[in-house]
């Protein structure tokens, strides 16, 4: 068990690490999946393959700063889901961006890493340079995640890498993706073509097309020579197709998990009272796990796990979270370095 946790948290970056696109694919996805459930009365539905880098950053010259100095507030733990009301929240990523932004300078990206707890903020300079940047903003930044509860966070002020984006390549999966779409919903699977089933390849030498197939879907052979077809019709620049399948159901329940992990790991991250180390989840035989791991001491901090876990069970009751879980088995731990949780909600 031991040795599966510890495995579990070392994906920890590539698992919590969420583009702004990423997310708002996700919750498109999440919010088509509850409307269609409502119209039709029908099960369905990402891992947000979570999850994918911010961007790339200049890393010299930067300055930094650390939270240390600073008393943030001790404000009740609150998970907000990322939709209410069927309405994007706003997270912490697009909350910097917008204070940034009301300062009158170009952001071109806001990147928060989980561990070591880091934010970094890449700005288009033009009429100041970056230590006149860095002067103005960062007692705001600072001022602003103190406000929030916020004090583990290190936050640096950097100037973006100008770096062409590879619109060919964009244009081609544009191109596939449109493919596999209309032959997919040809063929009368609409709902699946709905998920992201294509992906793109490239080299210098040549491009792969690479498609999820579902295992339910009994005309992949034919589906798949369509896609061929049309690919060769369109004279695109493919030199070969191939296919995985997976399980459909298996896989909306992990993106679903996927926000929902999202949502939780938002809420404790880079606040001290809760030493937050790691999240990870799993979805196996048709039940989801999380695993929240902390350097609390089960013994010492009563009072916060009892507040951590009283803010998750008020968080899963809520009616959009309800919603979008629907009838999945859970079960979510807090656990301390030891192999026994000290906090377990199940259904």
């Amino acid at each position: 068990m031991k040795d599966f946790m510890d495995e579990e948290f070392k994906d920890l970056e590539q698992e919590l690490k969420m583009t702004k696109e990423a997310k708002s694919q996700l919750r498109t996805k999440i919010m088509n999946g509850t409307i269609r459930s409502k119209r039709c009365q029908t099960k369905q539905y990402l891992y947000v393959a979570v999850m994918v880098c911010m961007a790339f950053f200049i890393l010299s010259p930067f300055y930094s700063t650390t939270m240390a100095g600073l008393a943030a507030k001790v404000l009740p733990i609150s998970i907000t889901p990322s939709i209410s009301d069927g309405e994007d929240t706003s997270d912490l990523t697009e909350q910097l961006f917008k204070l940034v932004e009301a300062e009158g300078y170009a952001v071109s990206s806001v990147g928060v890493l989980p561990s070591p707890y880091l934010i970094e903020i890449a700005l288009e300079l033009n009429d100041s340079t970056l230590k006149q940047a860095t002067k103005e903003l960062e007692p705001k930044i600072l001022g602003f995640l103190s406000e929030n509860g916020y004090d583990s966070y290190e936050v640096k002020i950097l100037q973006a890498l100008d770096t062409p984006r590879p619109q060919k390549s964009n244009d081609l999966y544009d191109q596939v993706r449109e493919i596999v779409k209309e032959v997919f919903t040809a063929y009368g699977y609409a709902e699946e073509a709905d998920h992201e089933l294509a992906g793109l390849k490239t080299s210098w030498i040549s491009n792969t097309v690479t498609i999820d197939m579902p295992d339910h879907i009994l005309e992949s052979t034919e589906i798949i020579a369509d896609i061929e077809n049309e690919i060769k019709k369109e004279k695109l620049k493919v030199k070969d197709v191939k296919v995985t399948t997976f399980n459909l159901e298996h896989r909306q329940q992990d993106n679903r998990w996927a926000y929902i992990v999202s949502d939780i790991h938002d809420a404790l991250a880079g606040k001290s009272r809760y030493q937050l180390e790691g999240i990870s989840y799993k979805v196996k035989n048709g039940r989801a796990y999380v695993y929240i791991k902390s350097n609390l001491d089960q013994l010492t901090s009563k009072e916060t796990t009892e507040e951590i876990e009283q803010a998750i069970r008020e968080y899963l009751a809520l009616p959009e979270i309800q919603e979008i879980i629907r009838d999945d088995k859970y079960t979510i731990q807090l656990m301390e370095d030891k192999e026994t949780p000290f906090i377990e909600i199940a259904n």
